[in-house]
């Protein structure tokens, strides 16, 4: 975790990403449902985990967050996301 924030990344890990989304499929969670539930959830992973403060990242990070679930969940791949 903390290699990738030395290197100006978000700890955030496409293994977490997949977890989630198997979560929300087998709940029957639509895409934006399942979207919505993994940005949340790792906004609350990042302050619980790494003390960022979550409104900080809500505010300037939500959308990325949002368009990384929604790609990883129609199949593409994960990138990371700066840390700024």
């Amino acid at each position: 975790m903390k290699d990738k924030i030395q290197r100006g990344f978000l700890p955030i890990y496409s293994k977490d990403i997949r977890r989630l989304i198997g979560y929300c499929d087998t709940w029957g969670y639509g895409n934006s449902e399942t979207c919505r539930y993994i940005a949340e959830t790792l906004i609350e992973d990042l302050y619980y985990k790494c003390k960022i403060d979550d409104e900080n990242i809500k505010e300037g990070l939500w959308q990325e967050l949002i368009s990384l679930a929604h790609n990883m969940n129609k199949g593409g791949g994960f990138y990371n996301i700066k840390f700024s």
